[in-house]
């Protein structure tokens, strides 16, 4: 990171030693939590300003960006009529992976560069890299499950028909997606301050991803011998779990919310082991 962040281990930003009892920020009787919590909220306020203001359009213009892309793809398979695996509406159908997959390549490709958009953050001892990453992961998953939710709406609506057949496993898979996402970026976060070569190759891997999980269209249209290609991913079982949450009939035969909760796990504690132990050298890149 430039010139490098260097810190001593007994004293704070300003140079003052820490007495005992201090919590992370130096303040008596605060929790290490409590310091992370307020960190993160800060930080999180602070992407949402710049996420919005990054894009043309605004807020507008972040909610758009998805919608696009379904209604190319609503064209592209109302021309083919292709299957959905039961009654589940069209737009539903691609609102839920093309969304829910952007929720997860957002957080990735955002965590790979928050030590640099934060670097002059870092400066002060409170905030931790894995701060930048827990509060990117935050924001995208609030500005696109907001954007969901309204595109689910608005079909409802046109459809004169409310209907969610599973509330809370629609919840749970945007919250997989989310783990999901934050346990990639924060590898790569680590893997490309550790090996700045490596930032290059980690814009393509959600690339390769899109067309492993399901995210436009039913898997099982491609040769038998593709299916271990999708069904090993579990961003493939949070898709279509979610798109059964909305019909009862949506017929997807493999995917499994315990393996798909099982591989978040196994993510995100191999995400965070890699973080501990590359921590104190991020500080000092």
């Amino acid at each position: 990171m430039g010139a490098g962040i260097r810190r001593h281990p007994s004293r704070d930003a300003g140079g003052l030693s820490r007495e005992a009892g201090q919590g992370r920020d130096g303040l008596p009787g605060v929790s290490g939590w409590r310091v992370q919590w307020r960190v993160v909220d800060a930080l999180v306020f602070r992407e949402l300003r710049t996420r919005v203001s990054d894009v043309k359009g605004g807020l507008l213009g972040v909610l758009l960006q998805p919608m696009g892309l379904i209604a190319i793809w609503m064209i592209f398979l109302g021309a083919i009529n292709a299957q959905r695996g039961g009654s589940l509406n069209v737009v539903l159908f691609l609102t839920s992976g093309i969304v829910l997959f952007t929720i997860f390549s957002q957080i990735v490709n955002r965590s790979i560069y928050a030590m640099d958009a934060n670097e002059a953050l870092l400066f002060y001892r409170p905030v931790k890299p894995v701060d930048t990453v827990i509060a990117r992961a935050i924001c995208e998953t609030g500005l696109y499950t907001c954007c969901m939710l309204l595109i689910c709406a608005g079909t409802w609506v046109y459809l004169d028909h409310v209907y969610m057949s599973d509330l809370g496993l629609f919840f749970t898979t945007i919250l997989l997606m989310a783990v999901y996402g934050f346990s990639v970026g924060l590898v790569f976060m680590v893997a490309g301050h550790v090996a700045p070569a490596f930032k290059q190759v980690a814009a393509w891997i959600p690339r390769v991803l899109w067309f492993v999980s399901g995210v436009p269209f039913r898997y099982w249209i491609f040769p038998p011998w593709t299916k271990p290609l999708f069904t090993w991913n579990p961003l493939t079982h949070a898709i279509e779990l979610n798109r059964r949450s909305m019909s009862d009939d949506y017929f997807t035969p493999d995917a499994n919310l315990s393996y798909a909760v099982t591989g978040a796990v196994l993510m995100v504690t191999f995400a965070l082991w890699v973080y501990r132990n590359n921590e104190r050298r991020l500080l000092t890149l």
